[in-house]
């Protein structure tokens, strides 16, 4: 009897403890499948990250995101550590759009995992804002940006952002953005972000009305910005326009000024002068283009087109063969008597011998004047050549020679600045003469007869 009753009492102090320990169990056991696993489908091969998105009673901060390039991956969360409320983000790095969904509620992954469509990814990863004035980033502003779900979002600009605020994760759809700057200045700006947009961060860009503190650098216009954001309509600020400063003022901006005005009039005063003395026309005549106006004076400048045929010589030997007057007893003729002859060396003087070569100025200082050449001989300015043209401030100091050989004559340049001429061309070196040639030195022309 007792016995039994000892094994009663027994099996009731075994039910008791078993009974004690089960909640222990349970909990060990809830404990144990906290840790999940979720399989994720995307619509195509390519690179995609995965983010959990902890939510505020997460005990862990978030997590490094998980990289794939497969269209499936199986990725292993707790919601112990990321919070009950926290979202899965897969960022599709081609397009620069994330799909976000909860892990619990109303559109949470089924039984079957996370199967995406290209309709889920419905954000944009990354959106910057620039703020700008006068083309140049502000120093300092703040920019809140209120799309078609969730709360506004606000960020602050200062100098080291260089006028950007960045925005994560922002829903495509019409936005609203809304710069505060300067002295409590505002400005608002609808923009629609679209998902089919340029790879990488959708740029906007917001140019405020008023003056307010810049950077120096220039500013990124994000000339993009409208393909990727509409740009739509813009409130007026709720501060009344303040005057800008101008970027150039003062005595040195008044200088400056000057000086270009200046320099932009003397360029059209040359201007005017070349095209007056016929040198623009000159020019454009070379390139080939046809103009009207004044051509410059080539008298002196340039060779000459050669002359008409000379005269023939008079076969009368009483008159002279060149112009064609009798000789008197001396045999001088009119010719001999004409200016320039009178100075003529003893090489230079006229009474040479039939067949004698000759240098006959035709035109020019020494026109009319014959030099004889029977023996090598110098040409210049100065007085000791043996043909001295000293009254020519156009003929070198020793200018040209003249070596006679046989029939004909050698001239050679003695490294003039004006040069020799034969018949209109400029001679290099030495040339040779023949009767009838035309010579040019200085500003006189000579026929060569022998």
């Amino acid at each position: 009897m007792r016995s039994s009753v000892w094994a009663r009492g027994v099996v009731v102090a075994l039910a008791a403890l078993l009974a004690v320990g089960a909640p222990y169990a349970v909990r060990a056991q809830t404990a144990d499948t906290g840790r999940k696993t979720l399989e994720i489908t995307v619509p195509e091969e390519g690179e995609y990250f995965v983010r959990f998105l902890p939510s505020s009673d997460a005990r862990q901060p978030a997590q490094l995101p998980m990289r794939f390039l497969d269209r499936r991956t199986v990725v292993e969360y707790d919601l112990a550590e990321i919070g009950k409320k926290a979202q899965v983000a897969v960022d599709d790095v081609k397009t620069g759009n994330t799909a976000i969904r909860p892990l619990h509620g109303p559109g949470a992954p089924g039984t079957g995992g996370l199967d995406l469509r290209k309709t889920d990814f419905d954000h944009i990863r990354q959106v910057d804002i620039r703020v700008t004035y006068g083309g140049k980033p502000v120093k300092a502003a703040q920019v809140t940006l209120a799309g078609r779900s969730g709360a506004p979002v606000t960020r602050t600009v200062d100098p080291a952002k260089r006028g950007v605020a960045t925005f994560e994760d922002v829903p495509v759809g019409r936005a609203k953005v809304t710069v505060v700057y300067g002295d409590k200045l505002t400005q608002s700006q609808d923009v629609d972000l679209v998902s089919d947009h340029p790879a990488g961060p959708v740029k906007v860009d917001v140019a405020v009305a008023n003056s307010v503190p810049v950077l120096d650098e220039p500013g990124d216009r994000a000339s993009d910005a409208g393909k990727t954001a509409g740009a739509s309509t813009t409130t007026a600020d709720s501060g009344a326009p303040r005057e800008t400063v101008p970027a150039s003022g003062g005595v040195v901006g008044w200088i400056g000024n000057l000086l270009g005005l200046l320099i932009a009039g003397g360029a059209i005063y040359l201007l005017y002068r070349w095209a007056k003395s016929g040198g623009m026309a000159a020019t454009l005549q070379k390139a080939g283009i046809e103009v009207s106006g004044p051509t410059a004076d080539t008298t002196s400048a340039t060779p000459w087109s050669p002359a008409a045929p000379p005269p023939p010589v008079v076969a009368d030997p009483s008159a002279c063969q060149f112009c064609g007057q009798p000789k008197d007893a001396s045999g001088r003729c009119a010719c001999s008597d004409l200016p320039g002859a009178a100075g003529l060396s003893a090489a230079g003087a006229v009474g040479g011998g039939a067949g004698e070569p000759r240098l006959i100025g035709s035109v020019g200082v020494y026109a009319g004047a014959i030099f004889a050449v029977s023996s090598p001989a110098t040409i210049g300015r100065d007085p000791s050549n043996t043909i001295a043209l000293s009254n020519d401030n156009t003929v070198s100091r020793r200018h040209a020679t003249i070596t006679p050989n046989g029939s004909e004559c050698i001239v050679a340049d003695e490294g003039s600045s004006n040069g020799v001429y034969v018949n209109g061309v400029r001679i290099s070196g030495t040339h040779a003469l023949k009767p009838g040639d035309e010579v040019q030195i200085g500003a006189t022309r000579f026929r060569f007869e022998a």
